[in-house]
């Protein structure tokens, strides 16, 4: 496998609000959760560990693309959480807090168009992984 690291876009199942998750890199700023894939692991086991190790959620993997992000895959992930305005800590020393966005936050680690890119995604275009 040519890519070595998984970007996840994260959304809920829970209601019909148009919010996403990120996560606070103490030394980047805002960032969608991911990270390098182990030496063996599935696409969406890359994912959903990433996840459950920056955010504490447990998730179902629903897609992934590999033509939004250079070297990378996209990969979405619904959760089963109703959407709050209040953050939480992570277990993840490198992350100060994970929450819900509704809008492109300040201090982001990538660039407006990057995270533009990523929430306009037509998921329907996507490579679904099987259930």
């Amino acid at each position: 496998m040519d890519r070595k690291f998984v970007v996840i876009w994260v959304t809920t199942k829970v209601s019909n609000n148009d919010c996403w998750l990120m996560v606070l890199n103490k030394d980047r700023g805002w960032e969608f959760p991911g990270g390098k894939m182990e030496e063996g692991e599935k696409l969406d086991e890359a994912g959903l560990r990433e996840l459950y190790e920056e955010t504490g959620l447990l998730g179902t993997a629903i897609a992934y693309d590999d033509s939004i992000i250079e070297d990378g895959y996209v990969v979405w992930i619904e959760v089963d959480l109703e959407p709050s305005h209040l953050s939480w800590e992570s277990k993840d020393l490198a992350i100060e807090e994970v929450g819900w966005c509704v809008d492109v936050p300040e201090r982001l680690s990538w660039s407006v168009e990057e995270v533009n890119i990523i929430m306009n995604h037509d998921w329907s275009t996507s490579k679904r992984f099987k259930s």
